[in-house]
Protein backbone atom coordinates (compact mmCIF):
# COMPACT_ATOMS: atom_id res chain seq x y z
CA UNK A 1 0.00 0.00 0.00
CA UNK A 2 1.01 3.61 -0.52
CA UNK A 3 2.23 5.46 2.55
CA UNK A 4 -0.34 7.75 4.20
CA UNK A 5 0.02 10.80 6.43
CA UNK A 6 -2.17 12.25 9.15
CA UNK A 7 -3.09 15.96 8.90
CA UNK A 8 -0.44 18.19 10.46
CA UNK A 9 -0.39 21.55 12.19
CA UNK A 10 0.90 23.24 9.02
CA UNK A 11 -0.85 23.56 5.62
CA UNK A 12 2.58 23.93 4.00
CA UNK A 13 3.76 20.69 5.58
CA UNK A 14 0.58 18.90 4.48
CA UNK A 15 1.18 20.09 0.93
CA UNK A 16 4.81 18.97 0.93
CA UNK A 17 4.00 15.50 2.28
CA UNK A 18 1.16 15.17 -0.26
CA UNK A 19 3.54 16.12 -3.08
CA UNK A 20 5.98 13.42 -2.01
CA UNK A 21 3.14 10.92 -1.87
CA UNK A 22 1.80 11.64 -5.35
CA UNK A 23 4.96 12.62 -7.22
CA UNK A 24 7.62 10.41 -5.56
CA UNK A 25 6.06 7.51 -3.68
CA UNK A 26 3.26 6.67 -6.13
CA UNK A 27 5.52 6.33 -9.21
CA UNK A 28 7.75 3.88 -7.33
CA UNK A 29 4.80 1.44 -7.28
CA UNK A 30 4.15 1.66 -11.03
CA UNK A 31 5.05 -0.75 -13.78
CA UNK A 32 7.40 0.36 -16.56
CA UNK A 33 4.53 0.99 -19.00
CA UNK A 34 2.69 3.11 -16.43
CA UNK A 35 5.86 5.10 -15.73
CA UNK A 36 6.17 5.72 -19.45
CA UNK A 37 2.68 7.22 -19.42
CA UNK A 38 3.38 9.73 -16.69
CA UNK A 39 6.93 10.72 -17.63
CA UNK A 40 7.00 10.79 -21.43
CA UNK A 41 5.42 13.90 -22.88
CA UNK A 42 4.25 12.08 -26.03
CA UNK A 43 1.96 9.98 -23.81
CA UNK A 44 0.57 12.79 -21.69
CA UNK A 45 -2.47 13.26 -23.92
CA UNK A 46 -3.62 9.83 -22.78
CA UNK A 47 -3.71 11.11 -19.19
CA UNK A 48 -5.47 14.42 -19.73
CA UNK A 49 -8.73 13.14 -21.20
CA UNK A 50 -11.34 13.80 -18.45
CA UNK A 51 -13.71 11.26 -19.98
CA UNK A 52 -11.18 8.41 -19.80
CA UNK A 53 -8.89 8.98 -16.81
CA UNK A 54 -6.01 6.57 -16.40
CA UNK A 55 -6.02 4.97 -12.96
CA UNK A 56 -4.06 2.42 -10.97
CA UNK A 57 -5.05 0.49 -7.85
CA UNK A 58 -2.46 0.25 -5.07
CA UNK A 59 -3.64 -1.60 -2.02
CA UNK A 60 -7.22 -0.51 -1.43
CA UNK A 61 -6.80 2.88 -3.10
CA UNK A 62 -7.43 3.87 -6.70
CA UNK A 63 -5.12 6.65 -7.92
CA UNK A 64 -5.49 8.72 -11.05
CA UNK A 65 -2.30 9.08 -13.08
CA UNK A 66 -1.12 12.56 -14.04
CA UNK A 67 1.74 13.82 -16.20
CA UNK A 68 4.96 14.36 -14.26
CA UNK A 69 8.28 16.00 -15.02
CA UNK A 70 11.34 14.79 -13.12
CA UNK A 71 12.86 18.28 -13.04
CA UNK A 72 9.87 20.41 -12.07
CA UNK A 73 7.51 18.11 -10.17
CA UNK A 74 9.83 16.20 -7.84
CA UNK A 75 10.91 18.00 -4.64
CA UNK A 76 14.53 17.79 -3.54
CA UNK A 77 14.88 15.27 -0.71
CA UNK A 78 17.59 17.11 1.26
CA UNK A 79 15.87 20.48 1.11
CA UNK A 80 12.46 18.99 1.84
CA UNK A 81 13.72 16.99 4.81
CA UNK A 82 15.22 20.13 6.33
CA UNK A 83 11.87 21.90 5.87
CA UNK A 84 9.99 18.97 7.41
CA UNK A 85 12.24 18.91 10.49
CA UNK A 86 11.88 22.67 10.95
CA UNK A 87 8.08 22.52 10.65
CA UNK A 88 7.00 19.39 12.52
CA UNK A 89 5.66 19.70 16.04
CA UNK A 90 3.53 17.62 18.38
CA UNK A 91 1.72 14.74 16.69
CA UNK A 92 3.13 15.78 13.31
CA UNK A 93 6.14 13.60 14.12
CA UNK A 94 4.26 10.35 13.54
CA UNK A 95 4.46 11.18 9.83
CA UNK A 96 8.24 10.84 9.81
CA UNK A 97 8.02 7.02 9.71
CA UNK A 98 5.86 6.73 6.56
CA UNK A 99 7.91 9.54 5.02
CA UNK A 100 11.20 7.68 5.53
CA UNK A 101 9.64 4.41 4.37
CA UNK A 102 8.39 6.06 1.21
CA UNK A 103 11.72 7.76 0.54
CA UNK A 104 13.58 4.48 0.98
CA UNK A 105 11.12 2.52 -1.15
CA UNK A 106 11.34 5.06 -3.95
CA UNK A 107 15.12 4.65 -4.09
CA UNK A 108 16.07 8.01 -2.67
CA UNK A 109 18.89 8.27 -0.15
CA UNK A 110 18.89 9.73 3.35
CA UNK A 111 22.49 10.03 4.54
CA UNK A 112 23.75 9.02 7.96
CA UNK A 113 24.17 12.61 9.13
CA UNK A 114 20.58 13.33 8.11
CA UNK A 115 19.36 10.31 10.08
CA UNK A 116 21.31 11.61 13.06
CA UNK A 117 19.68 15.01 12.69
CA UNK A 118 16.22 13.42 12.54
CA UNK A 119 16.84 11.47 15.74
CA UNK A 120 18.25 14.49 17.57
CA UNK A 121 15.27 16.64 16.65
CA UNK A 122 12.84 13.94 17.74
CA UNK A 123 14.68 13.31 21.01
CA UNK A 124 14.63 17.06 21.70
CA UNK A 125 10.89 17.08 21.00
CA UNK A 126 10.37 14.23 23.48
CA UNK A 127 9.32 11.76 20.78
CA UNK A 128 11.47 8.83 21.93
CA UNK A 129 8.59 6.42 21.36
CA UNK A 130 8.55 7.23 17.65
CA UNK A 131 12.34 6.84 17.54
CA UNK A 132 11.89 3.38 19.04
CA UNK A 133 9.39 2.49 16.34
CA UNK A 134 11.76 3.75 13.65
CA UNK A 135 14.46 1.44 15.00
CA UNK A 136 12.09 -1.52 15.17
CA UNK A 137 11.03 -0.90 11.55
CA UNK A 138 14.61 -0.58 10.32
CA UNK A 139 13.94 -2.53 7.11
CA UNK A 140 11.40 0.11 6.09
CA UNK A 141 12.81 3.31 7.55
CA UNK A 142 16.52 2.58 7.15
CA UNK A 143 17.23 4.06 10.60
CA UNK A 144 20.00 2.04 12.29
CA UNK A 145 21.74 2.78 15.54
CA UNK A 146 25.06 2.30 13.77
CA UNK A 147 24.36 5.42 11.73
CA UNK A 148 23.93 7.55 14.85
CA UNK A 149 27.17 9.09 16.01
CA UNK A 150 30.44 9.48 14.17
CA UNK A 151 31.53 5.89 13.52
CA UNK A 152 33.60 4.55 16.38
CA UNK A 153 34.96 7.90 17.51
CA UNK A 154 34.70 8.52 21.24
CA UNK A 155 32.39 11.49 20.77
CA UNK A 156 30.23 9.50 18.36
CA UNK A 157 29.91 6.56 20.77
CA UNK A 158 29.14 8.91 23.68
CA UNK A 159 26.43 10.60 21.64
CA UNK A 160 24.96 7.25 20.60
CA UNK A 161 24.97 6.17 24.25
CA UNK A 162 23.24 9.35 25.33
CA UNK A 163 20.55 8.99 22.69
CA UNK A 164 20.03 5.30 23.31
CA UNK A 165 19.67 5.81 27.03
CA UNK A 166 17.25 8.64 26.37
CA UNK A 167 15.03 6.24 24.43
CA UNK A 168 15.47 3.50 27.00
CA UNK A 169 14.53 5.85 29.80
CA UNK A 170 17.34 4.74 32.13
CA UNK A 171 14.96 2.06 33.41
CA UNK A 172 17.63 0.01 35.11
CA UNK A 173 18.61 2.97 37.27
CA UNK A 174 15.15 4.08 38.30
CA UNK A 175 13.43 0.76 38.99
CA UNK A 176 14.32 -2.61 40.36
CA UNK A 177 15.01 -5.09 37.56
CA UNK A 178 12.34 -7.51 38.73
CA UNK A 179 9.69 -4.78 38.71
CA UNK A 180 10.65 -3.72 35.20
CA UNK A 181 10.60 -7.27 33.92
CA UNK A 182 6.96 -7.67 34.94
CA UNK A 183 6.11 -5.15 32.22
CA UNK A 184 8.70 -6.30 29.73
CA UNK A 185 6.42 -8.42 27.56
CA UNK A 186 4.37 -5.36 26.58
CA UNK A 187 6.99 -2.61 26.74
CA UNK A 188 9.10 -2.14 23.59
CA UNK A 189 11.75 -0.32 25.63
CA UNK A 190 12.31 -3.58 27.50
CA UNK A 191 12.46 -5.88 24.50
CA UNK A 192 15.72 -7.90 24.49
CA UNK A 193 16.86 -6.40 21.19
CA UNK A 194 16.52 -2.83 22.52
CA UNK A 195 18.11 -3.54 25.91
CA UNK A 196 20.80 -5.42 24.01
CA UNK A 197 21.58 -2.31 21.98
CA UNK A 198 22.00 -0.32 25.19
CA UNK A 199 24.43 -2.97 26.45
CA UNK A 200 26.26 -2.93 23.10
CA UNK A 201 26.84 0.83 23.12
CA UNK A 202 27.88 0.86 26.78
CA UNK A 203 30.29 -2.04 26.27
CA UNK A 204 31.81 -0.52 23.12
CA UNK A 205 32.52 2.72 24.95
CA UNK A 206 34.02 0.87 27.91
CA UNK A 207 36.29 -1.36 25.81
CA UNK A 208 37.44 1.19 23.24
CA UNK A 209 37.71 4.36 25.29
CA UNK A 210 37.68 3.55 29.02
CA UNK A 211 40.23 0.73 29.33
CA UNK A 212 37.37 -1.71 30.03
CA UNK A 213 36.31 0.12 33.17
CA UNK A 214 32.60 -0.18 33.97
CA UNK A 215 31.70 3.39 34.93
CA UNK A 216 28.84 3.32 37.46
CA UNK A 217 28.38 -0.36 36.55
CA UNK A 218 26.44 0.66 33.45
CA UNK A 219 27.53 -2.38 31.44
CA UNK A 220 26.71 -4.70 34.32
CA UNK A 221 23.21 -3.26 34.76
CA UNK A 222 22.46 -3.49 31.05
CA UNK A 223 23.72 -7.09 30.93
CA UNK A 224 21.59 -7.99 33.96
CA UNK A 225 18.56 -6.50 32.24
CA UNK A 226 19.28 -8.46 29.06
CA UNK A 227 19.39 -11.67 31.08
CA UNK A 228 16.17 -10.76 32.89
CA UNK A 229 14.16 -10.15 29.69
CA UNK A 230 15.84 -12.74 27.47
CA UNK A 231 12.85 -15.09 27.72
CA UNK A 232 11.03 -12.69 25.40
CA UNK A 233 13.65 -12.92 22.64
CA UNK A 234 12.10 -13.99 19.34
CA UNK A 235 14.79 -16.05 17.64
CA UNK A 236 12.52 -17.89 15.24
CA UNK A 237 13.47 -17.80 11.56
CA UNK A 238 11.21 -18.43 8.61
CA UNK A 239 13.58 -20.52 6.51
CA UNK A 240 11.39 -19.93 3.44
CA UNK A 241 11.68 -16.14 3.68
CA UNK A 242 15.19 -14.70 3.30
CA UNK A 243 13.88 -11.22 4.18
CA UNK A 244 12.85 -12.50 7.60
CA UNK A 245 16.28 -14.07 8.07
CA UNK A 246 17.96 -10.84 6.95
CA UNK A 247 15.86 -8.89 9.45
CA UNK A 248 16.88 -11.27 12.26
CA UNK A 249 20.54 -10.70 11.38
CA UNK A 250 19.96 -6.95 11.55
CA UNK A 251 18.20 -7.33 14.89
CA UNK A 252 20.47 -9.76 16.71
CA UNK A 253 23.99 -9.23 15.30
CA UNK A 254 24.59 -6.06 17.38
CA UNK A 255 23.27 -7.82 20.50
CA UNK A 256 25.58 -10.79 19.86
CA UNK A 257 28.57 -8.49 19.40
CA UNK A 258 27.53 -6.42 22.42
CA UNK A 259 27.49 -9.53 24.61
CA UNK A 260 31.01 -10.43 23.50
CA UNK A 261 32.19 -6.89 24.26
CA UNK A 262 30.40 -6.93 27.62
CA UNK A 263 32.26 -10.12 28.55
CA UNK A 264 35.52 -8.22 28.18
CA UNK A 265 34.30 -5.67 30.71
CA UNK A 266 32.62 -8.04 33.16
CA UNK A 267 35.01 -10.97 32.82
CA UNK A 268 34.24 -14.20 31.00
CA UNK A 269 34.51 -16.28 34.18
CA UNK A 270 32.21 -14.17 36.33
CA UNK A 271 28.65 -15.47 36.87
CA UNK A 272 27.25 -12.80 34.56
CA UNK A 273 29.96 -13.41 31.97
CA UNK A 274 29.13 -17.11 31.95
CA UNK A 275 25.41 -16.33 31.59
CA UNK A 276 26.17 -14.21 28.54
CA UNK A 277 28.36 -16.99 27.11
CA UNK A 278 25.49 -19.45 27.47
CA UNK A 279 23.18 -17.19 25.46
CA UNK A 280 25.88 -16.53 22.87
CA UNK A 281 26.62 -20.21 22.25
CA UNK A 282 23.19 -21.79 22.68
CA UNK A 283 20.88 -19.09 21.34
CA UNK A 284 22.48 -16.34 19.29
CA UNK A 285 25.22 -18.07 17.33
CA UNK A 286 22.96 -20.91 16.06
CA UNK A 287 20.28 -18.35 15.15
CA UNK A 288 22.70 -16.05 13.34
CA UNK A 289 24.37 -18.95 11.56
CA UNK A 290 21.03 -20.28 10.30
CA UNK A 291 19.87 -16.80 9.26
CA UNK A 292 23.11 -16.21 7.38
CA UNK A 293 22.70 -19.52 5.59
CA UNK A 294 19.14 -18.66 4.51
CA UNK A 295 20.06 -15.19 3.23
CA UNK A 296 23.15 -16.46 1.41
CA UNK A 297 21.21 -19.23 -0.27
CA UNK A 298 17.98 -17.51 -1.26
CA UNK A 299 18.65 -13.78 -1.65
CA UNK A 300 18.93 -13.02 -5.35
CA UNK A 301 21.59 -10.98 -7.07
CA UNK A 302 21.21 -7.31 -6.30
CA UNK A 303 19.13 -7.97 -3.18
CA UNK A 304 19.73 -5.62 -0.25
CA UNK A 305 21.33 -7.88 2.33
CA UNK A 306 21.81 -5.27 5.06
CA UNK A 307 21.50 -7.73 7.91
CA UNK A 308 23.98 -10.13 6.37
CA UNK A 309 26.41 -7.30 5.66
CA UNK A 310 26.16 -6.03 9.24
CA UNK A 311 26.77 -9.51 10.66
CA UNK A 312 29.76 -10.13 8.42
CA UNK A 313 31.26 -6.74 9.28
CA UNK A 314 30.88 -7.30 13.02
CA UNK A 315 32.32 -10.80 12.69
CA UNK A 316 35.54 -9.33 11.33
CA UNK A 317 36.03 -6.97 14.27
CA UNK A 318 38.09 -8.43 17.15
CA UNK A 319 36.04 -8.72 20.33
Amino acid sequence: ALQTFIPTSSPELDKLLSTFRTNIFLPSHLLSLQKSLIYKSKNHALLTNPEEPATVKIGNEVHQLHPLNHLTDEPNTRKSLAEILDTMEGRDWVNIIPFLEGVKQSGRKVKGWQMEKIVRRMAKAGRQGIVMEMLRRVEGTGVKLGEIGSGWSEEGVKEAERLMEGWWGMLSEERQVDKAVKKSSGDPKLSPEIVGLVMWIRAVRSVLFMEKKDEEEKVKRAAEMVMAVWKHADLRINEEDWNDANHKLMMWAPVWYGMKMAQQVLGENTPLGRDLERIITTDLEPTLSKAREVVSQYAGDGAKRRGLNMYDELSKIPS
